[in-house]
């Protein structure tokens, strides 16, 4: 097994074919279709099936590919360090964010931050929390300040509880129902998703599990989007709902133009914490930035 397979193969699963994985790594779609066929060969696996739309990961392929995807990261962090070293450049924390963290942890340190470290970048992922706990275990992200998923299993990871918190319903502050006390009341509403779609699990920051949980039936989607200020700009402009964090309504981009909806049963209280791979340290940029968000929630805990 050599870092060259891998990368063909984290290619062709990343852009979903051989052809364009072939274009994008300037080499022949033979060629690279040779490559991996003599790798399941030599291994005795089977990772991807091919269809008429593209490829698809068999179950061995999904197994394998996480830890692909761990190689390939350790393999680039060295070859990074190597640059570095011959060819000194700026250093960055890869960072997963969830919605509440975006608008109130990560801009109030990010100064601070910049006064600390002020050569080191931070590239931001912001995500559902699935998507964002799949990256730490995946290395794509160094560590991640999250809601902590449902049914979440953490034997590999260090959970850092950094505060409680709640989502509400919320809509446009002169929606006609806002002043709605039962979600039974709302069935008929069109809703907007914060989330990835395509992901499995990429509902659970949603309306659905509140809708379940009273046998309210399915509710009805109008829009799913990766981008809070597409939520934001649906719900102001129209009578959709969504489900979101109390801090979202409470936020100058949002005051006066969203409300959260007076329901009597208590929408479920969720922890946000900073979550990395037990396994693995971080790097001295990364610690930093960890130290600080926990001491800024510390803070926000005790006023």
């Amino acid at each position: 097994m050599t870092l060259q397979q891998l990368r063909d193969l984290m290619a062709v699963v990343e852009h979903g074919g051989f052809r364009a994985a072939a274009r994008a790594l300037h080499v022949s779609q033979g060629g690279l279709t040779k490559s991996l066929a003599r790798f399941e060969k030599d291994h005795g696996v089977s990772l991807i099936e091919r269809h008429a739309k593209g490829v698809i990961l068999t179950p061995q392929g999904e197994e394998f590919v996480r830890y692909a995807r761990s190689v390939l990261f350790e393999a680039n962090r060295t070859e990074e360090w190597l640059r570095r070293v011959r060819e000194p450049r700026a250093p960055c924390v890869r960072l997963g964010v969830s919605i509440e963290p975006t608008l109130k942890f990560v801009p109030a340190v990010l100064a601070d931050f910049r006064r600390v470290q002020p050569d080191v970048t931070l590239k931001l992922k912001q995500s559902v929390a699935t998507e964002l706990v799949a990256g730490v275990r995946d290395n794509r992200l160094e560590f991640a300040v999250t809601r902590i998923p449902l049914h979440f299993d953490a034997s590999d990871m260090h959970v850092d509880v950094l505060i409680e918190t709640e989502s509400v319903v919320v809509g446009r502050s002169n929606h006609p129902l806002a002043s709605a006390t039962e979600l039974s009341e709302l069935v008929n509403c069109d809703w907007v998703i914060l989330g990835e779609q395509d992901l499995p699990g990429a509902h659970d920051e949603t309306i659905w599990e509140l809708f379940q949980e009273q046998s309210l039936g399915a509710p009805r989607i109008a829009a799913v989007t990766d981008s809070l200020f597409g939520v934001l700009s649906m719900l102001i402009e129209s009578d959709c709902l969504a489900r979101l964090p109390r801090s979202v309504v409470r936020h100058p981009l949002a005051q006066g133009l969203l409300t959260a909806l007076p329901l009597k049963r208590p929408v479920r209280r969720y922890s946000i914490a900073l979550v990395h791979k037990a396994s693995q340290q971080l790097t001295p940029e990364a610690r930093t930035l960890a130290a600080m968000l926990a001491s800024f929630a510390r803070l926000t805990r005790s006023t």
